[in-house]
């Protein structure tokens, strides 16, 4: 059962799209305010958001850098974590939050923005992303090279035990969306263009190996029961 639902921000320049920049924007503005309660209530209408940074600004710094920065209260750093905030995630420049919790002196935080690893990534992690970033770039090389994306680290992944993480590729007109599985990941490739569910792979450190949808049909719905006298 996957609990967190996540976006990966694979934008490096401002999208075109005025609404999604707006609402993108405000986020971003709220946690380089400090303005928490503001923040939060964006939060619960957009809870996959918790880890995306402004569009196309290349500090990278997400809500949990801006709450490590201004030194925020422990209970809303906690509260952003209980969000699905990464711990893992890094900035541009390959700062974790606790990082920059450090660099600034809020030592009230570094504890609890210190990564914990929930669910390790099949061994060696290093060769499993380098696959992973290897069937993106094959599979969806033409939008790569018309259009720049960020490609995503799979740290994150360890962090709940159950996590699935979708982003975005423009000229694709859909994404790709990844978790873990036993000993594996599990990548789906889909677009509004398939006529089918996409393309499903497996991905171990070694190699990928393209399957079949592993889609389970919904249940029957329960039998009507006759009424007790």
């Amino acid at each position: 059962m996957i609990r967190n639902r996540m976006e990966w921000d694979a934008l490096t320049d401002r999208e075109p799209n005025a609404w999604y920049r707006e609402e993108r924007d405000r986020l971003s503005d709220m946690a380089r305010d400090a303005n928490w309660s503001g923040l939060f209530k964006e939060l619960r209408k957009h809870p996959s958001r918790v880890n995306l940074p402004r569009i196309g600004i290349r500090t990278g710094y997400a809500p949990l850098h801006q709450a490590a920065w201004h030194g925020a209260d422990f209970p809303v750093v906690s509260r952003l974590i209980a969000h699905g905030a990464w711990r893992t995630q890094r900035t541009r420049d390959g700062q974790r939050a606790v990082d920059v919790a450090r660099k600034q002196g809020h030592t009230h935080l570094l504890e609890l923005l210190e990564p914990v690893v929930v669910r390790p990534l099949p061994s060696p992690p290093e060769m499993l992303e380098h696959r992973f970033h290897s069937l993106l770039r094959e599979r969806t090389g033409s939008c790569f090279e018309e259009t720049e994306h960020l490609l995503p680290p799979l740290a994150p992944l360890t962090e709940a035990p159950a996590m699935e993480i979708t982003f975005t590729v423009f000229g694709m007109m859909g994404g790709v969306t990844y978790r873990l599985e036993d000993d594996h990941l599990y990548v789906h490739f889909h677009s509004r263009m398939d006529a089918d569910d996409g393309e499903h792979y497996h991905v171990t450190p070694e190699s990928w190996s393209k399957i079949k949808s592993p889609r389970i049909p919904p249940p029957p719905p329960p039998a009507p029961q006759r009424a007790t006298p």
